[in-house]
Formats: structure tokens, sequence, C-alpha cells
């Protein structure tokens, strides 16, 4: 069988069948993606048990109903055997999601449920859970001239306590109908991430950024009720309390006992990072207030602009 090896998050992945927008690489093989049979770990190593994951070290098993069963060790494998309708967007999703951040956790990296955009020479990060707005505020970025390097998961390194590197994943924006629709996306040909749910994959191949560049900031959103947008930096311990909850499958994590690395990392990264906590309502007519706000105080290539973050009052459109 043929492979298909391709460039992400700095690793060279082997895959059985080929990707649509991922970026080909030529390097040695780090990590490889076969079809087989996927097996979960031995029930006495097992540390983390969930509805449809087992977490043991060096070893984490997924299965879902109608797309797989998902086997990821030592950093370096993931065998994935296909079930039901063999829905490759939906499959797709799953191992690139999921699979995948596992496997970077497995290779002792940081990864964040974040996404990550390029303007005016600078990175910044937006992390936060299901329906904290990442996505849509990432389509409302890119529509104003942003690039982007990741949507879903951020894999950092930090650099001796002084920087942090992000290495970028895929071309894509995952989107619903509507905003999608809002945002004048909907030309941009967007594939389905499975039949039952109106949630579409949109290739930004043209704004993707290829290469490792430095984070400058990580805002945390906070999306809250009050009719205004707030911005505030993230002081003191409670740096450490936001990036544990921006983490990625934490609990995952600790299923393979790597608790001891993961504090490491997000204790390296509170240090050398801009923190900010970016609230905001989920309010359509306050989105160019909340682009432009984004706009000057991070991607601005004026420093003076980001002094001006403080507990300051919310502030409408």
């Amino acid at each position: 069988m043929e492979n298909h090896s391709y460039l992400i998050c700095g690793l060279t992945v082997s895959f059985p069948w080929p990707q649509a927008t991922l970026i080909a690489s030529a390097a040695k093989t780090d990590v490889m993606v076969e079809l087989g049979r996927a097996t979960p770990p031995p029930k006495d190593r097992v540390k983390f048990n969930g509805p449809y994951c087992q977490a043991a070290p060096g070893h984490v098993f997924f299965e879902l109903d109608d797309i797989g069963r998902f086997s990821i060790r030592d950093g370096n494998n993931i065998t994935v055997e296909i079930s039901g309708d063999e829905d490759v967007e939906a499959l797709n999703a799953f191992l690139l999601g999921s699979c995948f951040g596992v496997l970077l956790i497995q290779r002792n990296q940081l990864v964040l449920h974040a996404a990550v955009l390029e303007k005016n020479g600078r990175q910044v990060g937006f992390a936060g859970g299901p329906s904290s707005g990442k996505s849509t505020l990432s389509g409302m970025l890119l529509n104003s001239g942003a690039r982007i390097l990741t949507d879903n998961i951020a894999a950092i390194k930090v650099e001796a306590n002084t920087a942090a590197t992000v290495f970028p994943s895929f071309p894509s924006l995952h989107l619903w109908r509507p905003a999608m629709e809002k945002l004048g996306l909907d030309h941009r040909n967007p594939r389905k991430l499975r039949p039952e749910l109106d949630k579409y994959v949109l290739s930004f191949e043209e704004k993707f950024i290829p290469e490792p560049r430095p984070l400058h900031t990580l805002c945390i959103l906070a999306p809250w009720n009050k009719s205004g947008i707030s911005c505030e930096r993230i002081e003191g311990i409670e740096r450490i309390t936001h990036l544990s909850h921006a983490s990625f499958r934490l609990r995952i994590t600790r299923g393979m006992e790597m608790d001891e690395q993961h504090f490491g990392h997000i204790s390296a990264l509170s240090g050398c990072v801009e923190l900010i906590k970016l609230s905001f309502p989920h309010d359509w007519a306050l989105n160019k207030s909340l682009v432009a706000l984004v706009d000057e105080m991070f991607l601005s290539p004026d420093k003076r602009s980001r002094l001006q973050i403080a507990n300051v009052d919310p502030v409408s459109g």
C-alpha cells in the first residue's frame, strides 16, 4: 500500500491514504498512521477509563461508534480500525484532532486547545473550550487580513523558559454553518465534518503559515452575558490555573502519568508569554469592535498599544 507523508506540528507523518490540504514532506518519518486492528491497553495498566477512551502510560485507545477504533502508542504510531460507512471527513477530523493531540503529549510536548493567528509579524493564540468562539474569532481575523498557524490544537515548545514557539498544524478551520454564512466563508468549498452535524471544514491553504513561529500573546476566551468587551492581564497563580484549563485532554494526560511533565511545560509557558483574559458576549453586533480590539492590542506593530491593557471596565461597540 502506498504511503503519503505530510508535515504536521514539525513532524513528518505517514498516512495510508492521501490528505487533501496538508503539506507534503520528504523527510524521514516520525509518526506512522496505519490501518489494522486497534487494541486497548491491558486492563491492569489503564489509569483513566472514560466513556469512549482508555489511557495508560504510552498507550491511549479511542472507540467511536460508526467511525472507528484508534490506538495511539509511544508517540510514534496510530493504528486505525475503520468501522461504519468509512466517512473520511469524520475519520480525519478525529484522527487529526484528538488522536494527534494525544500523540504530541506522548512525545512530551505541550498541547493547548487553542487557535493561533498571525498579523504584522505577531502571533497570538486564542484558547478556550467548545462554544468559546475560537473558530469564529479566527474566521473574523482571517477576513481582516490575518494568517493561520492552527485552529484547534496548538503544539508549543518553550526554550529555556524565555521564548515559546508554536508549530503549525493544518491549514483549515472548523465552523458551524450559521457562523460560516455570517462570515461570508461558505464559498470556500466547505466539507461536512459528519453527516449528522451542520459543521464544516474550510481550507485556508493560501493563508497558512507552515513554519514554526514565536508565540507572543495567549488570550483565554471567556464569553459572558454582559453587553461589552473586557480585556485584562492574568497575573500570579491564576496564570497556571488558566493554562491548565486550556490544556488539551488533561484527564488523558493524567492517565498517561505525564502530570509532572505537563506542569513543567505550563509553568515554563507562564513565564514567557503575555496571558490575557478576553471576555465578550456572543453578539454579532460587537464583532467589529472585538476584531478592532484584538488588532490594536495584540496584532499591532506598535508596542505602545499593548501597554494600554489593564483591568478595565467593559467597553461596548
